[in-house]
């Protein structure tokens, strides 16, 4: 009788952008002391994959850590796994991109371990039906995903003892199934425990095998998770390391060698033929699902799960309940799905460039002059490189970990993506120029304006803008987001309410572990009805407070939020001029908000005009303003009702940007503080981080409101509240003449 043959395919990844600090405890408590641990033990065998850019930061920072990847991987202990080089979502990003992805990462481990990779590891699992043709195309013929995706198609555990073939277009690649079970026994049961389930297998299959002469294979069972949950996860470091639980495991694989064996994925189908062959649904593994849902389904999913393990059990449960996909985090998030579009967007102009920078054809006459000599010393690795980056798939989804929620991880997501479009434009000569058309695909239209240092992103969509990025420091200015449900806010209102700490076992997988890393943080839960962009118009009550708007706890006397807007682009010498005006009931009354923005071509800055005016009805129609004023229907509009413009700002997340205010009497608050400051003229806000500053400028003094936007959000730690960005209300005066105030960004000089 054959031996039960044993996958362990751990998974190491960083996102990019993530600190250094972070990296280097991810270091010392999970892959430093695994790696160790694994040395010890000759006889056990892996598969290994980390990132590429984590691999670049190994290299630079421990060599000799390195060194003895290599070494491992020469002598047929490991073998290593490609992969996309940043960890993007393969089916999120474009197929020249997934290709080239994998790619670089294949070149990357042949060069850096002497070995051509065969295998890949799938970011989060996610599959779709198309993904053969680009996985063959990279040169690779096997990979891992959850056993999930087996059972959508109505398998069982007992059916999932090896690897099936599938194809798309006749383009075949190998899948092997991860399984769940050893995901939730690894390493957070006793290693008694997840020997006496390796067990059940091995009898389990060999009764198969003894009753079906036609299957000649050795059985298999794989787990393929997070090398992370081996240190650094909660809990996990003293268990794992000190209380010696990987020490016992190794151990009892050796001892139990007589019936188990590990094994590498290059080895088993070297010698094993394929279980048969599979058509995979669109999946990724189950708590993705759970996590991709729209709320409150969300929230209802986990009480259902359970409901229906205590009726069916675990397995009948999970095979019972449907998830989401994992796309839809696009759908639940306009924040992310802003920087998807942006990608996707950015990406055909890199590649525009690159194939000019690959056919040494240089610019038209009237271009050359305005590609800088960085621009003209570019290598397509480079260009590519950046736009790699910046599919990196961490925030643009969250689930328990941070993700999307991390402001610095949004940051770096914009940074490299907006490098890889500069430097796109300067090797294709654009200096300035606009796209017309629904550019994020939410059903409105769009424009964008690209200048010689700002990037806009205007939308029909409530006349809003969201995106200012300045060129020079590669900074989108409203990388902000807005306070959402999630489904673990209802375990903490609970908490919450009836006066009970959460907490979890210190060795419990991170999928059970629920922790709050500040005491009444249910009290800081605030959700928005509405996307946290820049030029919002509202028509609040009068008596409003800056706490009542903060909270969200007032009313709308007008319908102007995230409806649509006229919009109108008029591309001047100078500058590229907008116009958007809107005419909608406030209070009963008709009134027309009419707004302008003009950017210069040549100058980071924008100029904003407003005109915010009743309108007479006649019979059925609205007569303009313009020919008939009617001072008394303005006189009582704003009789009980104040108008205010939105601004949603932030750089780079950080909530140690100072202000400063010019005016009657200079002042100075952070802006991360909530205060009314009445009468100015001029604040500006500097970053003595990215050495940047943003000046706000009005033609008349304005109140202005100022508040923190702070998520209540998860994290592999906890929940814990993060700072987003700041709300900036501006408070207008319209008597005399439209109002008008102008943006401006520059470099910040220390000095």
């Amino acid at each position: 009788m054959g031996k039960l043959c044993l996958i362990l395919a751990i998974h190491n990844h960083q996102p990019v952008g993530n600190f250094d600090s972070v990296l280097e405890e991810a270091y010392q408590k999970s892959y430093l002391p695994f790696l160790r641990t694994v040395k010890k033990y000759p006889e056990i065998k892996l598969a290994l994959h980390y990132s590429g850019n984590l691999l670049l930061w190994l290299k630079n920072k421990h060599r000799d850590f390195f060194d003895s990847l290599r070494a491992l991987t020469e002598n047929g202990r490991i073998e290593i796994l490609s992969g996309g080089f940043y960890e993007p979502i393969l089916p999120a990003i474009s197929d020249d991109d997934k290709i080239g992805q994998i790619k670089r990462l294949n070149d990357f481990i042949k060069k850096e371990f002497g070995c051509t990779p065969k295998g890949i590891w799938l970011a989060e699992r996610v599959w779709e039906p198309s993904l053969p043709r680009h996985i063959h195309a990279a040169d690779i013929e096997y990979l891992p995903v959850d056993d999930y995706h087996f059972k959508l198609t109505g398998l069982a555990d007992k059916d999932l003892h090896g690897y099936f073939l599938t194809e798309d277009e006749g383009y075949e690649v190998k899948i092997f199934p991860g399984s769940e079970r050893l995901r939730y026994l690894i390493p957070f049961k006793d290693v008694d425990k997840v020997i006496s389930y390796l067990r059940s297998v091995f009898e389990d299959s060999s009764l198969v095998t003894r009753q079906d002469a036609q299957r000649p294979h050795s059985s298999l069972i794989c787990m393929a998770d997070d090398g992370e949950k081996f240190g650094l996860w909660p809990g996990t470091y003293e268990h794992v390391y000190p209380n010696g639980w990987l020490n016992r495991f190794f151990s009892a694989l050796n001892e139990n060698s007589d019936w188990l064996q590990t094994i590498t994925f290059s080895e088993y189908t070297s010698k094993n033929p394929p279980t048969g062959r599979i058509y995979l649904p669109t999946a990724s593994y189950r708590e993705m699902g759970e996590w991709a849902l729209f709320y409150p389904a969300s929230e209802d999913y986990e009480d259902t799960f359970n409901t229906l393990k205590k009726l069916f059990g675990d397995e009948k449960a999970q095979d019972i309940m449907k998830g989401g996909f994992w796309k839809n985090f696009l759908s639940k998030y306009p924040e992310s799905n802003h920087i998807h579009k942006r990608m996707f967007q950015i990406s055909k102009k890199v590649h525009k460039a690159v194939k000019r920078l690959k056919s040494g054809v240089r610019s038209k006459k009237s271009e050359v002059k305005k590609i800088t000599s960085h621009a003209s010393r570019l290598t397509p690795h480079e260009l590519l490189d950046e736009l790699y980056q910046g599919q990196c798939n961490d925030a643009y989804w969250h689930g328990i970990f941070g993700g999307l929620y991390l402001p610095h991880l949004r940051s770096s997501l914009y940074t490299h993506l907006l490098k890889a479009e500069a430097l796109s434009e300067q090797v294709l000569g654009l200096t300035h120029y606009s796209e017309k058309d629904d550019i994020d695909k939410d059903g409105y239209r769009d424009i964008f304006l690209s200048t010689q240092h700002l990037s806009l992103f205007l939308t029909e969509k409530g006349g809003s803008l969201y995106e200012l990025s300045y060129k020079d420091k590669a900074v989108n200015i409203m990388d902000t987001l807005s306070r959402r449900h999630e489904h673990y806010h209802k375990k903490l209102l609970e908490s919450h309410t009836h006066n009970s700490a959460l907490s979890s076992s210190k060795t419990a997988t991170i999928h059970e572990i629920c922790a709050v890393k500040e005491k009444d943080i249910a009290n800081s839960l605030i959700f928005d009805t509405y996307r946290k962009s820049s030029l919002i118009d509202h028509f609040i009550p009068k008596d409003t407070t800056i706490e009542i708007f903060k909270e969200n706890n007032y009313q709308e006397s007008g319908s102007f939020i995230e409806t649509p807007y006229n919009m109108r682009l008029k591309n001047r010498k100078a500058s590229f001029d907008v116009e958007l005006s809107k005419t909608a009931n406030v209070s009963g009354l008709p009134i027309t908000v009419k707004k302008s923005v003009s950017i210069k071509k040549v100058k980071p800055e924008m100029n904003i005009t407003y005109n915010v005016n009743p309108v007479r009805k006649l019979g059925c129609g609205f007569l303009s303003n313009e020919v008939n004023p009617i001072a008394a229907d303005r006189a009582n509009i704003f009789k009980n009702t104040k108008f205010c413009i939105e601004f949603n700002l932030s750089l780079l997340g950080s909530p140690m940007v100072e202000i400063i205010s010019s005016g009657v009497s200079n002042k100075q608050w952070s802006i991360n503080s909530t205060k009314e400051e009445k009468g100015l003229r001029l604040f500006t806000l500097n970053d003595k981080h990215i050495h940047m500053s943003v000046t706000f400028e009005f033609n008349k003094p304005i109140t202005l409101w100022q508040f923190p936007i702070e998520t209540v959000s998860s994290s592999e730690s906890g929940v814990e509240k993060v700072y987003q960005g700041t709300t900036f209300i501006i408070f207008p005066d319209f008597e005399e003449k439209p109002f008008s105030f102008m943006v401006t960004l520059k470099n910040y000089n220390l000095n």
